[in-house]
């Protein structure tokens, strides 16, 4: 379900992602264009956590059927971090109730809009530090417990959301690369992450932040022009990134002994 058509996100929120994907092929080819050299990027290694869940030859992602998606970063030269973030139509996530369930949090807690071609979701996160050396200690551990990467407010959101942590895995990172805005031939507001699977699955994610009162319709638009016009193809499957990762990513758990 999105919001196809729609060019503003609902009151409350007051900025928007952009995102444009490139995947095969054009992975390179929007690296050589956009003059992206890996080594002036900076290294992440993402964490995704889920039920390794199978029925038959499904791959069951309940976390993310319901719009939550729980993730732990290592990040380079940076403290590590960990987000519980809501995603989905409008409608949703109440942006007026969001904001006064984490406005103790300041800056830790963020409400936008989240589009990708024609969709159009809304994204409420929230955010908190991980101890350094702690996302490796409990990814080493049997049963894994994700409970320890969370703050307390994260854990308390998780537990109004009906979301018990038993049996939620860790499960194999990406491995990614960062550039900031404006590396290369990137846009002055544009910034580029590249996300590599162990079993091959690579893409390059462009992206850029605006506010609601800069049009975010138009700035999606020239984002996409921005790629087309260097003769790159935006990947056709780009909406089902995060639920292609997760299950090959589930798939993986699920086949280890």
């Amino acid at each position: 379900m999105s919001n196809d058509g729609l060019n503003s996100p609902p009151d409350g929120v007051e900025g928007v992602e952009l995102k444009v994907t490139l995947g095969g092929t054009q992975v390179d080819a929007g690296l050589r264009e956009f003059n992206l050299d890996p080594s002036d990027a900076e290294r992440r290694e993402i964490f995704f956590c889920e039920r390794a869940d199978v029925h038959g030859d499904r791959i069951m992602l309940p976390l993310l059927a319901r719009g939550i998606i729980l993730r732990v970063r290592q990040i380079l030269g940076s403290p590590d971090d960990s987000t519980v973030k809501l995603r989905g139509p409008e409608g949703s996530v109440d942006p007026d109730l969001w904001s006064r369930r984490t406005q103790a949090f300041g800056d830790v807690a963020r409400i936008e809009g989240d589009w990708t071609a024609d969709r159009h979701l809304v994204s409420a996160s929230l955010d908190s530090e991980v101890e350094g050396g702690r996302i490796d200690e409990v990814v080493a551990d049997r049963p894994h417990q994700p409970r320890r990467l969370l703050s307390d407010a994260q854990a308390e959101l998780l537990a109004d959301l009906l979301v018990g942590l038993d049996g939620v895995v860790i499960l194999d990172p990406v491995h990614a690369r960062k550039w900031k805005r404006g590396a290369g031939r990137l846009g002055a507001e544009v910034v580029a992450e590249l996300w590599e699977l162990d079993d091959g699955l690579r893409f390059l994610e462009l992206s850029m932040r605006v506010d609601v009162d800069d049009d975010p319709g138009r700035a999606q638009r020239r984002l996409e022009d921005s790629v087309r016009d260097r003769g790159l193809v935006i990947d056709a499957q780009q909406q089902t990134k995060s639920s292609n990762v997760l299950e090959r990513l589930v798939k993986a758990a699920v086949r280890r002994p």
